[in-house]
């Protein structure tokens, strides 16, 4: 008779069920476990108070009586727990790794075994503190050796498309488990139930059940010789079936664990989390001799490294021996959209640097399985951090179309290239198993075998961390001799890629030349907009300090460094993106606020603090009027007649001169304190214009605006612009991730409560708008100063909406097929149609600090400091300013946030003029009590199409890192005036050696190419 294979499937777990009491030697409590001082019964209830840990203890002196013993302890302590024995951490206890084995300690002399458990599940639920059970297991490891290769021949009849072969290994598993000689008699039979996984839940839960014994050993060894003696007859029948029926496909294997470094828990509980999976880890490589693992994220190795150093100790020595690889090379597994340029540089720079210095050697794979999309400037700075290949697997998540390939050259926006990878594991993807079925769909899923039949697999349980299980490593050698799989071999992914090249050596690989954009989670771009807006600030922070540290040969740079690492770890995929837990972003503040603080306690330490001097700074790589805030008010007949200063409406004080300030130029002048008499006029109106010699804004009674440019003759809007509209926004999944495509169709349109003027003085003019929609207020303010063509617009929000979006519209007066989209230090242009459905998928995309709409006389570009999200459909520039989900954290952007926007009307487009602008509102001129402690140097770049990423002073060497920002090439001098230097070379971004560079009279010429960056190395 035929039948379906899942008939035959179920049938032959239930028979493989009744081996598993079979593989039972001895079962039996362990007593004796101490809490605070005192001994306790189980089941025990503890008190959890959502931080700590609490620490069970006990003793045990047990001797392994023969080799084929195992010996575990089996134990639900009331969460995820990391078992230290002897005061070492030795492997952990969760939901998905129940029992932990302590064979090696079973030498008859006495143990110390302690227990640090949370009341938590891997993903954060909160979970039931009582330590319910604890026992003491031994098994037969020969008897569940057998178990476990059944187990994987009977998977693999489940997995294979191939009927021929599921028939013959149905029939062949059926042979051997039937025959064998199982006792089913009632009295003994009835001892085996509680054991037998495939039956004891369905005989327990019937209206009457049965008493059935917990644990009455049914051991036998003659039993155990029939089992031994048929499995290698069936064993000598699977071989003969492997003529019929070969190994197809290499699979690559590694164990993993994807380990976010916060997302349903706090950073606090990932150390916890860190500890637990690599020691479980160690274990298996001690267990299974060719076991590999791998493991990104130098931050996480340095958590473990001051937590525990014995524990690093072993992984390091595992390095050595091949068994570990430190891959990735970042610090943490960072978002790769909202960091800047340097930052990503900063991502690969640390964690290469300590992987080296740890580890005696760098990574060659950039590991980034879960991140949502990828910049455009990754490949050049994977190529000179020594990376040469990418591996993600999120492109799979894209919900409209398919990344049309698995592996293919990536090219980067300068032109550099590397080979990206990724696979498709319907089974818990980066999270695999080694199994038949992850074996089986993911050579499936690969599109490309006509290049390759190798491909590669992560497995261990992860997400909420760890990693592999011994019964994942025990279905390894099975899983090498069954027929019709693919054959699987332990490796690094290092090792892999180098295989993986070697076939693709004679192939003509295809290129993909763009952005990496994951069509999913496009709210990662907004959500926790106050988190954000403080990394934007840190970023620039960081920068500023280094600058004057180098300028004025400090010391600072090592405490610097450390602020970079705060600044990074909070860059992890989860936490920067907007998509973890509440507590996250309470410490993610914190952390942030105290970067931003600590950069201005290094930067006023340059200075003496003499409050009748002041000291400005541009830290632009672009030269800027003068303009700065201050304290108090104050006036010069120093060296700057013409400074002006006025009393804002926020009640600082904004002084402006009409000179400027060359990039990186320090100017200190003496100044006179004196009370300011002027108030701010305030007065309501309803329509009103304001105007200066260049622009004349009209803004409209609802609160929108059109700016008319007078030199151009031009009007930026179709009617009306700077529009705000919000919609309810409910996802289908990943509320804090995603901006669901229909929410653009259900716009409302937000009408002003207030209009009132709160500045007309000699400098600017000031108009206040006021919204107040069902709770949520928002207050902008139109700034135009008396000779800008410009209009910023201050905007504080105070936000009270759940499941919802704001955003700002610009429908402009242009008509242009492409808009372009800041990226840092570079653009890309990407069309405003929705002709294709990869274009209609494209809703909500990446912007850093301008976007522009032009055609060939004039165009609108909106400058912003600190927002990411936009699109530009049509003639209409959308910017999203909140996105407020309720998964995972509820109130996601409740409350108040601020930022500011500037509308910029120009001629004929000039990308240039975008990112002067883009510096000046981001990079404003800085002020500081006091005159310079030491006499500065100075830097000049004869080039504007050349931005300063970075300026550093490493010990007696000076770094200046330099990115073409327009898309141009050319010859450019750099000059250092006022310090000598001995030499001057081209380095990576590693800092490795590319080229001398000639000098002469302390200028050095540049030969650049489009959208590269140059790192240069000064030595003093």
């Amino acid at each position: 008779m035929k039948r379906s294979k899942d008939i035959e499937v179920r049938r032959l777990c239930r028979l493989l069920g009744e081996l598993v009491p079979y593989s039972i030697i001895e079962n039996f409590n362990f007593y004796g476990w101490m809490y605070e001082g005192k001994n306790i019964d189980l089941p025990f209830t503890w008190n959890y108070d959502g931080i700590n840990h609490v620490v069970f203890s006990n003793k045990f002196s047990i001797l392994r009586k023969n080799d084929f013993e195992d010996v575990y302890i089996q134990a639900w302590f009331g969460g995820e727990s990391l078992i230290l024995i002897d005061g070492e951490p030795y492997g952990e206890v969760n939901t998905y790794h129940e029992e932990l084995n302590i064979t090696q300690f079973c030498d008859g002399k006495e143990h110390k075994i302690e227990v640090q458990t949370v009341a938590r599940g891997l993903f954060g639920t909160r979970e039931e503190s009582v330590f319910k059970y604890s026992r003491i297991v031994v098994y037969d490891n020969e008897i569940r050796k057998v178990i476990f290769f059944v187990k994987n021949v009977i998977d693999t009849i489940k997995e294979t498309n191939n009927e021929s072969l599921a028939n013959a290994l149905v029939n062949l598993t059926d042979e051997f488990l039937s025959k064998l000689n199982i006792p089913h008699a009632t009295e003994n039979y009835i001892k085996t139930v509680k054991n037998d996984p495939a039956i004891v839940e369905q005989v327990s839960s019937v209206w009457s059940s049965a008493e059935f014994p917990y644990f009455e050993s049914v051991y036998d060894k003659k039993i155990k010789e029939n089992i031994l003696s048929d499995f290698e007859i069936f064993g000598e029948k699977l071989k003969s079936l492997r003529k019929l029926f070969p190994k197809f496909g290499k699979a690559y294997v590694a164990g993993h664990a994807h380990i976010d470094y916060a997302w349903l828990w706090p950073v606090h509980e990932t150390k916890r989390k860190i500890v637990r999976t690599f020691a479980n880890a160690v274990q298996l490589a001690k267990k299974y001799k060719n076991f590999v693992y791998i493991q990104s994220s130098a931050q996480m190795y340095e958590d473990l490294k001051s937590l525990y150093p014995e524990l690093f100790e072993q992984i390091r020595n595992l390095v050595k021996n091949g068994q570990w690889e430190p891959v990735g090379g970042m610090w943490v597994e960072s978002d790769c959209n909202v960091p800047g340029v340097e930052s990503l540089i900063r991502q690969f720079y640390y964690g290469q640097k300590f992987f080296e210095k740890e580890f005696g050697k760098i990574s060659k794979v950039a590991w980034l399985p879960d991140v949502f999309g990828f910049s455009w400037f990754l490949p050049q700075i994977l190529k000179q951090t020594g990376i040469d290949y990418f591996v993600t697997t999120k492109l799979n998540w894209n919900e409209a179309n398919d990344f049309p390939y698995d592996i293919c050259k990536w090219r980067g926006i300068d032109g550099s290239e590397v080979i990206y990878y990724n696979f498709k594991n319907f089974e818990e993807g980066y999270n695999g198993r080694i199994s038949a079925k992850s074996l089986i769909n993911t050579f499936s899923n690969f599109r490309q075998k006509e290049l390759t039949d190798k491909f590669f697999i992560s497995f261990g349980y992860g997400d909420g961390g760890g990693g592999p299980s011994e019964e994942m490593c025990e279905s390894y050698n099975p899983l090498n001799e069954i027929p019709g799989v693919p054959e699987v071999e332990y490796s690094t992914t290092e090792r892999f890629f180098c295989d993986l090249t070697q076939d693709l050596a004679n192939s003509k690989l295809p290129t993909w030349d763009g952005e990496l954009y994951l069509e999913l989670h496009r709210g990662t771009l907004t959500s926790q907009s106050r988190t954000k807006i403080l990394h934007k600030i840190a970023e620039d922070e960081l920068r500023t300090t280094e600058i004057l540290n180098a300028l004025f040969l400090g010391d600072k740079q090592a405490q610097i460094d450390e602020l970079w690492k705060v600044l990074l770890r909070n860059e992890f995929h989860d936490i920067l993106p907007g998509s973890s837990i509440k507590e996250v972003y309470e410490d993610t503040e914190k952390e942030l606020n105290y970067v931003i603080e600590q950069c201005d306690v290094i930067q006023k330490s340059f200075f003496d603090g003499n409050d009748e001097i002041i000291t400005i700074f541009n830290p632009s790589s672009f030269k800027q009027r003068i303009s700065f805030e201050y304290n108090n008010f104050i006036k010069t007949n120093d060296c700057d007649k013409s400074l002006k200063t006025i009393k804002t409406y926020r009640g600082n004080y904004l002084c402006v001169s009409e000179n400027e300030l060359k990039p990186f130029e320090i100017l200190s002048f003496k100044v006179q304190r004196e009370k300011s008499e002027f108030h701010n006029t305030q007065k309501f109106v309803d329509d009103y214009t304001i105007e200066n010699g260049l622009l004349l804004v009209h803004i409209y009674r609802d609160g929108s605006i059109n700016i008319f440019n007078k030199v151009l003759k031009k009007w930026a809007f179709n009617e009306k612009g700077n529009v705000l509209v919000t919609a309810k926004d409910i996802p289908a999944y990943w509320e804090n991730w995603d901006i669901d495509y229909r929410t653009r169709n259900h716009y409302i349109v937000l009408k002003a409560e207030k209009i009132k003027i709160v500045e007309d003085n000699e400098i600017r003019k000031v108009v206040e708008i006021f919204y107040d929609y069902e709770g949520s207020r928002i207050w902008q303010y139109l700034i135009l100063e008396n000779e800008s063509d410009e209009l910023k617009v201050e905007t504080r929000i105070d936000w009270h909406h759940r499941r919802s979006i704001l955003k700002v519209l610009f429908p402009t007066n242009v008509l242009s097929r492409y808009a372009k989209y800041d990226l840092d230090g570079g653009y890309i242009q990407r069309p405003t149609h929705d002709n294709t459905n990869f274009e209609q998928a494209r809703f909500e995309v990446l912007g850093h600090r301008w976007i522009d709409v032009s055609q060939y006389d004039h165009g609108v570009c909106i400058i912003n400091n600190g927002k990411y999200g936009h699109i530009v459909k049509g003639s209409t520039i959308e910017m999203t300013l909140v996105k407020a989900g309720i998964y995972p954290d509820f109130f996601a952007d409740e409350g108040e946030q601020s930022f500011i926007y500037s509308i910029y009307l120009h001629g004929s487009e000039d990308v240039k003029e975008f990112y002067a602008r883009a510096d000046k509102l981001n990079k404003k001129i800085k002020a500081f009590n006091g005159k310079p402690l030491t006499k500065g140097w100075n830097l000049n770049i004869s080039s504007d199409s050349l931005r300063v990423l970075s300026l550093r002073k490493v010990d007696e060497k000076i770094y200046l890192r330099i990115l073409e920002t327009v898309g141009s090439s050319g010859t450019a001098t750099i000059k250092l005036e006022g310090i000598n230097f001995k030499e001057v070379k081209f380095v990576d971004i590693l800092e490795n050696k590319i080229s001398e560079v000639e000098f002469k009279e302390g200028k050095i010429e540049l030969t650049y190419k489009p959208f590269k960056i140059y790192t240069i190395e000064f030595v003093l």
